[in-house]
């Protein structure tokens, strides 16, 4: 052990000896200096990215001067070249999933064709810490490494002295999401308590919102829902009443082909008769904005007659027990034997056309004046 010891020790003092008359013979050594800065104002191809997080109309013009703004920052500056402004409306900051155009600004820099982007501030950025972290280190660890500039920190990311205070402020940022998730969280619950649901009605057959915002039938589109509901208490399969609408060419409300699990959920929806159950989902993570089923983790709210009804308690009821016994006491009824769907007038339930009735180019003179003489009876 002790010869060990001695051996690092002499080993030591030669390389402090080496060291020593480097110092006292004063090598000469020529320094060739840098032709390129690392300073972020020298790189070429300059990218910048916007976000906001709805599609509200008081963030659109926010969302707006965030790109020309940027456009006409980057056109100005002689020694930069504009690559593209990434804009993404309606995301939020918590995930990078669903934000495309902020995944085909990553997907450049991978391809080389950016060198620096610049945004106004971390949460615009990413709001997830582990996120950040690994974009920023992607980008960083490329060939032709890539600077993120933070506007209001007035901070590039490929400066050495910035990671410690970058993690810090996107915990901050992190936590500034968490807490705003849990204040929605908690007034949704409180909207909840006092009987006040949150119920869309732009992809939910049988219902709209008249101009003042109250929940009304949409009487044209609630005959669909008696007719499943009717084939279906006399014995026709779900699978026959699906192809009897798409016969008629009488679409679902999101417009496409019915098929026996479009039917099901019809029939299972509680609030066709008027019930409605507020938080039978819940959100897991803010940040992958997973959905779970509430299985009785957390409080359900029942609002009994919080919707026009638009078939018996008694009906619904019946078909819940025959989806659960199928068998029972319900004969099989021939297709050959239902009785046709008549023509199907659709409204337009949202935007400048709502209201507007949709007319089919294959429907005869007759079927467009029956068609025409319901709007004007819904009217």
């Amino acid at each position: 052990m002790r010869r060990n010891d001695s051996g690092k020790e002499k080993k030591l003092t030669k390389q402090q000896k080496k060291i020593q008359d480097a110092f006292d013979n004063k090598r000469e050594v020529e320094v060739i200096p840098a032709k390129i800065s690392d300073s972020y104002i020298q790189k070429k191809r300059v990218a910048a990215y916007c976000r906001v997080s709805t599609y509200a109309e008081s963030q659109s013009g926010s969302f707006e001067l965030q790109i020309q703004s940027y456009k006409e920052k980057i056109r100005l500056n002689p020694e930069w070249k504009l690559v593209d402004i990434y804009a993404d409306r309606g995301a939020s900051g918590t995930t990078i999933k669903k934000r495309e155009h902020f995944n085909r600004m990553l997907n450049d820099c991978r391809l080389n064709k950016i060198d620096l982007i610049i945004v106004k501030s971390i949460s615009r950025f990413s709001r997830n810490v582990l996120d950040f972290i690994s974009i920023y280190r992607e980008l960083k660890a490329l060939s032709n490494p890539v600077g993120v500039f933070i506007e209001d920190l007035n901070i590039n990311t490929l400066d050495t002295t910035s990671e410690t205070l970058l993690l810090m402020l996107s915990v901050v940022a992190q936590a500034e999401s968490e807490q705003k998730s849990e204040a929605i969280s908690w007034s949704i619950i409180e909207r909840f308590k006092k009987g006040l649901p949150i119920i869309p009605t732009h992809n939910f057959l049988g219902f709209t919102k008249d101009r003042f915002g109250k929940i009304v039938i949409e009487e044209s589109e609630a005959e669909i829902v008696r007719f499943i509901y009717k084939n279906f208490l006399e014995g026709v399969r779900a699978v026959d009443i699906a192809c009897l609408l798409n016969e008629a060419n009488i679409p679902t409300v999101a417009g496409n082909n019915w098929k026996s699990s479009s039917i099901y959920r019809v029939l299972r929806n509680e609030k066709y008769f008027g019930l409605v159950i507020m938080q039978k989902t819940f959100t897991v993570d803010c940040f992958t904005h997973k959905k779970k089923v509430n299985r009785g983790e957390k409080p359900k709210y029942l609002l009994r007659n919080g919707l026009p009804a638009i078939v018996s308690e008694e009906d619904w009821n019946l078909i819940q027990e025959l989806l659960l016994n199928p068998r029972k006491g319900f004969k099989k009824k021939t297709v050959k034997n239902i009785e046709k769907p008549k023509t199907f007038v659709s409204t337009i339930k949202s935007g400048v056309f709502k209201g507007f009735i949709v007319i089919d180019v294959t429907w005869s003179k007759e079927e467009v004046t029956e068609v025409l003489s319901k709007g004007e009876n819904q009217q």
